[in-house]
């Protein structure tokens, strides 16, 4: 079998068809991988994996057409037959070396999601599992294609009959849902094949569709053995060995047939396991760090069983009561009724949680525990797509046993955004208070504000407003500001910070080094600098969208995002004819963030009112994007945008520990790739190694023509 295995594997790439099936398989891999994960961002390989798929009714012919065909063609079957092994041997050694070509692509693709985790957190174990379901997929199909093969002596009547075989197979439960007839269906569902893949296209292991694809792979085999058994010589008329045959045909059938529909009748949790599971009752450091400075007692009431609670629940407690500070105690909804009731007059379900300690409580209701993209498809029995229980009990924690909980105002009335989504629920868990405010109206900034939030205003402020700003941090203050780009600058609010040494530059900045931007220019991926604000943070990559560029020359001015200095200005990018440079532009390093901090003296009576302190400490960020507490743009950069918002709010407000625990989702959306890599990697994946490939077939072709 080695030496069939190593004869039709040295012809294959002996020949152009060998290296073209690799140029094809390569290219089209590397295309899908690029357009969607490198340069759109998507952190799931499995997507590309997947839409390679359907090029199967392409591919596998080229691969397969020549493996008997040509033989029968060019009569040299006979040399072939009558070598001294079985017909298994050359059909199994002819099978190995084609599987063997269609494993060199797969290796390079096996590479994708380790290229990908260099930019963020990315959906391995779903990747090579779909990777695995198109192996396995491909072993059938090669199968199919040497089978077929073996029915005529023109190759090009193999290639176009494996191509309309392997399109049927993917494309009859199609057919099947188009006709509407549920036998129908049921029958034309047993042969489509790209409905296994599926099962296992999204990190689930099938037993069901393993065993599928390899019966069918046997199979094909199988009735190609019998097939070229009847060309040897004294056999095709021989009843005995034409009966036999049958009966093996009718076995091979019946055994496949009825295995596969044996598999069937066992339940999903004997034939599926699902490898993207992650122990999610695991704590966060930001959960370990807290609980280390808890100084109160608490006690978690879970309204079940312990014996009848969910899983996940037990041990993430369990976890939790290691602290000595943390009881964990579960009420029986059957001995105590009544219990719900000492909490809330409208009660609350089984399974949910009461957070308790001497001075407050709060319920975390069962509900909440898991998250659903979309809520309403809860009502129909699907699956949660995230865990947060975490979050929920940290910041219930937090807030039963905090004496006082920080006030941070939002300004309005100017078009500002409102925060919202992610970066309202970090906010809240923070159990941070939120009010909005208007200071036409108000007049100052109310006395027991922790934080002021200017979140891209449409109009300027007046004089009036700044000025109630300007006194709010001269008393010790805090103001966090995202600034846009207006068609009309706004002048009094440029003005205002440019006091504190901060110069806005009219214009949205544009890079040209593409290592520091996403797609576009104007969608920079500076990374995070060190500065006495961003510890822990400091050389991960935050996503600045259409940034007003800022200049400093004051040195207590601390930069926490900037640009290259490759990096331009768009005075007007409504009306610029393109993203490039044009006359005008000013070019240069621009600051996106900063920040600054600063001693101000306070007047007796409000040392008096804070804890007798005669001096504070004024603190003022600014980030020239108002996409920067976006959910939209943040999901682009697995969610660093609101880590930094979170690490600054909790500076700001000085909160000794981040209480912020993110939903422990089970899935990964996106990862930002700069475009120089993606680029970079493109034109590697799609464009050198498939046209190698395909310059070396040529050559080899050539040369052999030649001789």
């Amino acid at each position: 079998m080695i030496s069939i295995w190593k004869k039709e594997l040295r012809s294959s790439l002996c020949s152009v068809t060998g290296f073209l099936y690799l140029a094809a398989s390569t290219f089209f891999f590397g295309v899908y991988f690029y357009v969607m994960n490198l340069y759109q961002g998507m952190a799931h390989v499995n997507y590309a994996y997947a839409s390679v798929v359907y090029l199967f009714s392409i591919t596998i012919p080229i691969l397969t057409m020549r493996s008997f065909a040509q033989e029968f063609h060019d009569r040299t079957d006979q040399l072939l037959f009558t070598a001294p092994v079985s017909l298994r041997v050359i059909v199994l050694g002819k099978y190995l070396a084609y599987l063997t070509l269609f494993l060199l692509p797969v290796v390079v693709a096996a590479a994708f999601p380790l290229i990908l985790t260099g930019y963020g957190s990315v959906a391995v174990a779903e990747a090579y599992t779909t990777l695995l379901a198109y192996v396995l997929y491909g072993m059938a199909a090669i199968a199919i294609g040497v089978f077929l093969s073996a029915l005529t002596k023109n190759v090009v009547i193999a290639a176009v009959s494996t191509a309309v075989v392997l399109f049927l197979a993917y494309t009859m439960g199609g057919f099947g849902e188009l006709l509407g007839v549920p036998v129908i269906k049921q029958f034309l569902g047993a042969f489509h094949m790209q409905s296994r893949f599926l099962t296992m296209e999204n990190g689930v292991i099938s037993l069901r569709s393993v065993f599928y694809f390899m019966s069918v792979a046997a199979a094909f085999l199988i009735f190609t053995v019998l097939r070229l058994g009847h060309f040897r010589s004294g056999q095709g008329g021989n009843p005995k060995e034409r009966n036999r045959r049958l009966i093996t045909l009718i076995v091979t059938v019946i055994a496949v047939v009825g295995l596969n529909l044996g598999l069937s009748f066992l339940p999903d949790r004997a034939t599926e396991f699902d490898v993207t599971m992650k122990e999610y009752h695991h704590l966060t450091d930001v959960t370990k760090n807290f609980l280390e400075t808890l100084k109160k007692d608490v006690t978690v009431y879970v309204y079940k069983k312990e014996t009848e609670a969910d899983s996940d629940v037990v041990k993430m407690l369990k976890n939790y009561s290691e602290n000595d500070h943390i009881t964990v105690e579960y009420v029986d909804p059957e001995a105590s009724p009544r219990f719900p009731t000492k909490y809330s007059v409208s009660g609350f379900s089984e399974g949910s949680l009461v957070v308790v300690s001497d001075r407050a409580f709060r319920i975390i209701d069962h509900e909440s525990i898991y998250t659903y993209s979309d809520e309403e498809m809860k009502n129909y029995g699907a699956s949660p797509d995230g865990f947060d229980l975490e979050g929920l009990l940290t910041a219930a924690i937090d807030y039963v046993t905090t004496d006082r909980l920080p006030m941070i105002y939002e300004l309005s009335g100017h078009g500002e955004l409102l925060l919202a989504g992610d970066f309202l629920t970090a906010l809240d868990r923070e159990n941070v208070k939120l009010q909005e405010i208007q200071l036409v109206t108000a007049g100052s900034v109310p006395k027991d504000a922790d934080c002021v939030l200017i979140l891209a205003p449409e109009q300027d402020y007046s004089e009036a407003e700044l000025k109630a700003l300007e006194d709010y941090l001269a008393e010790g203050g805090h103001l966090y500001v995202l600034l846009q780009w207006t068609k009309e600058p706004q002048k009094n609010l440029h003005a205002f910070l440019a006091k504190y040494g901060i110069e806005v530059q009219y214009g949205v900045v544009s890079e040209t080094d593409t290592d520091v931007y996403f797609q576009e220019p104007y969608y920079l991926i500076p990374e995070i600098l060190a500065t006495s604000v961003t510890d822990g943070l400091e050389g991960n990559l935050a996503l600045s969208a259409m940034t007003v560029g800022m200049k400093s020359s004051d040195a207590s001015v601390e930069a926490i995002l900037k640009t290259s200095d490759k990096a331009f200005l768009k005075k007007n990018p409504q009306e610029a004819q393109s993203a490039d440079r044009e006359e005008g532009d000013v070019e240069g390093e621009f600051l996106l963030a900063v920040f600054r901090q600063w001693t101000v003296d306070l007047t007796p009576a409000d040392a008096a009112e804070g804890s007798g302190r005669k001096t504070r400490e004024s603190k003022l960020a600014v980030f020239g994007s108002p996409y920067m507490t976006q959910d939209a743009i943040d999901g682009y950069i697995s969610g660093m945008n609101r880590k930094l918002f979170i690490k600054l709010m909790s500076h700001m407000v000085s909160r000794p520990a981040l209480t912020s625990v993110p939903t422990k989702t089970y899935s990964v959306e996106y990862v930002t790739v700069p475009m120089s890599d993606a680029t970079f990697f493109g034109v590697i994946l799609s464009g050198v190694i498939p046209g190698i490939l395909l310059i070396v077939g040529v050559a080899v072709w050539a040369l052999r023509r030649r001789r």
